[in-house]
């Protein structure tokens, strides 16, 4: 089959690999559709080291189930699947927490994804996508780390929050925290080309402007209940952290692999939470967007084949890229 091969940071090219065969309980999906993540770029560029070269990457994928050993009844299914093949047996798996199984394999980090004509994954990790369309099954994995967020940390009808980044991450937050609470802007430079596509969910405004409605709508001018890291830059936990009120919530989302430092006696002296979150609930990221109170279409800026996966790679360092993705 043809695949996207990452070898090391900075050479990734397009070849003939082995076709991987399913064995064990596995299964082989054809791929129709895969993202290109911030944690992908984060690879390529060499700031986070992924445990396996070389490495087919890719784990937003929607594809069909080619073939299924002994449960053929999947075949021909329309799906996504999870990332994290977990064990299932250890403290972890019996505690409800899957994805922090210490014996996992994640489909396009530890283990070959899916920008290939063709991905393994274990049945219990399928969900089915057949009343969306091949470029929304491949956001239900990035759209389901979202709604994690927001179980880890909810937010209230009447909490003013902020976002910090207008990619992928923060416009999807956008559109969901919109649902909860209408008190809720973008953060992004003014000369950002991507501001047209945020201002069709939410208000978007500049740090200056941010600052100056800190002062004039929220209590004593202190800061917002609830700031979204979501930039992919190392600088930002120190500007969430300046936006955020006493004992607010910063939610990080950035995955850039790079060491951060910030300013830890604020944040102790702020009392400030910062949570972390990653891989959540696929079905209720598909019921958002069957729903169509989430729209993911808009955020798709370019679609490249997966012969032409090394200029997709180039493509989505652009400015103006919010999601690119790849149809094998």
């Amino acid at each position: 089959m043809r695949a996207i091969v990452l070898h090391e940071p900075k050479r990734i090219s397009v070849e003939d690999v082995e076709d991987p065969t399913p064995k064990d309980g596995w299964i082989r999906i054809k791929v129709k559709r895969v993202g290109i993540c911030g944690t992908d770029k984060a690879f390529y560029k060499g700031t986070y080291v992924p445990p396996k070269l070389p490495l087919i990457p890719g784990h937003e994928i929607a594809g069909i189930v080619e073939e299924a050993p002994g449960m053929e009844h999947l075949e021909g299914m329309k799906v996504t699947t999870e990332i994290n093949v977990n064990c299932g047996e250890c403290w972890y798996c019996k505690h409800g927490m899957p994805t922090h199984c210490p014996y996992r394999e994640t489909i396009g980090i530890s283990i070959d994804g899916g920008m290939a004509e063709y991905v393994l994954t274990k049945p219990h990790l399928l969900h089915s996508v057949e009343d969306l369309s091949w470029e929304e099954g491949a956001f239900v994995e990035p759209l389901a780390a979202v709604v994690e967020m927001l179980e880890m940390s909810p937010i209230k009808p009447s909490d003013r929050v902020a976002i910090l980044g207008i990619g992928t991450i923060g416009l999807l937050s956008a559109q969901l925290i919109r649902l909860i609470t209408p008190n809720v802007v973008a953060i992004a430079r003014e000369d950002s080309p991507k501001r047209r596509i945020a201002e069709k969910f939410v208000d978007v405004m500049t740090l200056e402007e941010a600052k100056e409605y800190i002062k004039k709508r929220t209590p004593e001018g202190q800061g917002f209940d609830y700031v979204v890291e979501a930039t992919g830059s190392t600088k930002a936990l120190d500007i969430a952290l300046d936006l955020v009120r006493p004992r607010g919530i910063i939610a990080a989302k950035s995955t850039h692999g790079s060491q951060v430092s910030f300013n830890y006696t604020l944040m102790v002296v702020k009392e400030v939470k910062i949570i972390g979150s990653r891989c959540g609930p696929f079905e209720k990221a598909i019921d958002l967007m069957r729903s169509k109170m989430i729209d993911v279409k808009p955020l798709v800026t370019s679609t490249f084949k997966l012969s032409d996966g090394v200029k997709a790679f180039e493509k989505s360092f652009e400015r103006g890229e919010i999601k690119v993705q790849i149809t094998p």
